[in-house]
């Protein structure tokens, strides 16, 4: 029997009345999808507008950053409205390229006296091409060959050069070996190189991108992500080049769409497009990942290898109700949500935490007991298979054992995945 709270039986229904609630569930969803669209083609059409007339004469750098800060601001001040209207980032970046569009259009069409008006929209135009990443390039492609097939479209100069890495990409982890940061310089047209940061967190259901932003060196860069990652964690911590090319990619963040955890704070919203088109250029410019040997630990060989711990350590707890291997197996595919095996092995409180709060919110009540009892012996099993410093697994111990975790917020049901935790 399952012991999985989530398959619940649901009785049969009549198929005529099962056709009309999804007829109803279309036309519903088609009234939202509209009222989205026209919501997000005003605010988009406000910002070009505003974009073209207030930043037209500055240079490319703060045109582009200009962009991705309003882009923030009006996504986080979305987020306040109904759900069913609420504009998703997607949705503005698709309005943002089509009235930037039609900003340049408009400019083109203008009388001899403003010969020069189509210079500002244009501007703010390659700035959108130079943040959307990959599932607009095509869309990006398809609206300046419509610009150059206009009539007064051969006056439009070449679209700038998009962003290029400069140098070595650098990395370092924390001292749980979850918490990441990627740093790289980078050029954008003419602009003067700068270092971009992701600060990477690899103890949730993926991989969550928790900051991001340009930065003036790797110093600065780096300074920033020990003070977001904290004292205890960060210590010791230098930068070094990149020498797992097949863990950078599946870190660095990518555009999935309409998918994404929500409760994107602004700076995060600013930095929603453009974070995941220069991770894109990060991993075009680095070498190939290679094939992936099997020697790291997996849930499968965490199961055996904990079971076999577990008999060998006797902890004088009680013997499960339930057959012991079956539950270490649940525990230990529990434990790696995100499926990225390379940070299998760690642990830190906030891995802990998150952790504990999928099996209670997963499992029955009885069933997710039990896999709390085993929980803090898997967090002694994996610091002895780590020799992971006692330091550090004192402050995973007391979310092994039920601590709720400050930083995931107050609803154990609605986690904050994007919260910059300090350990």
């Amino acid at each position: 029997m399952s012991q999985r709270g989530s398959e619940i039986a649901t009785p049969a229904r009549n198929d005529h009345e099962l056709v009309r609630a999804f007829r109803g569930l279309t036309e519903y969803r088609d009234q939202i999808h509209m009222q989205r669209a026209s919501r997000a083609a005003t605010m988009a059409t406000d910002l070009i507008a505003d974009l073209a007339q207030a930043v037209a004469e500055q240079p490319d750098i703060v045109v582009t950053d200009a962009l991705c800060e309003r882009l923030g601001a009006l996504l986080a001040d979305d987020e306040r409205s109904p759900g069913d209207v609420r504009i998703d980032p997607h949705h503005l970046a698709e309005a943002a390229l089509v009235a930037a569009e039609a900003s340049v259009v408009a400019a083109l069409t203008a009388t001899v006296e403003q010969a020069d008006a189509w210079r500002g929209p244009w501007r703010v135009l390659t700035a959108v091409t130079a943040v959307l990443p990959h599932p607009f390039h095509d869309a990006v492609d398809e609206t300046i060959t419509r610009l150059r097939a206009l009539p007064a479209g051969r006056m439009l100069p070449k679209v700038p050069r998009g962003p290029t890495v400069t140098g070595q990409v650098l990395w370092t982890a924390d001292r749980y070996g979850s918490r990441f940061a990627f740093t790289a310089p980078i050029m954008t047209a003419e602009e003067a190189v700068r270092w971009y940061l992701w600060d990477i967190d690899a103890c949730g259901h993926e991989a969550f991108t928790v900051h991001s932003g340009y930065y003036p060196s790797s110093a600065a860069a780096l300074t920033s992500w020990q003070n977001g990652v904290g004292p205890t964690s960060s210590a010791g911590t230098v930068l070094a080049p990149v020498d797992d090319p097949g863990l950078l990619a599946d870190l660095m963040p990518v555009e999935a769409g309409f998918m994404r955890p929500g409760g994107e704070n602004v700076e995060q919203f600013a930095e929603y497009h453009r974070s995941k088109r220069l991770a894109e250029v990060v991993k075009r410019a680095g070498p190939r990942p290679e094939a992936r040997s099997d020697s790291g630990l997996t849930a499968a060989t965490a199961a055996v290898e904990f079971a076999a711990w577990l008999r060998a350590h006797e902890s004088g707890q009680p013997e499960p109700t339930q057959d012991l291997d079956k539950l270490v197996e649940e525990l230990a595919d529990s434990w790696n949500l995100n499926r990225i095996d390379a940070v299998y092995a760690t642990c830190s409180p906030h891995r802990v935490a998150l952790c504990a709060l999928h099996m209670r919110n997963y499992y029955l009540h009885d069933y997710a007991d039990q896999l709390m009892a085993l929980l803090p012996e898997w967090v002694r099993w994996l610091a002895t298979r780590n020799t992971s410093e006692p330091e550090l697994i004192d402050r995973c111990l007391p979310y092994a054992l039920g601590r709720p975790h400050p930083q995931l917020g107050d609803d154990d049901t609605k986690v904050d995945y994007l919260a910059r935790i300090v350990e």
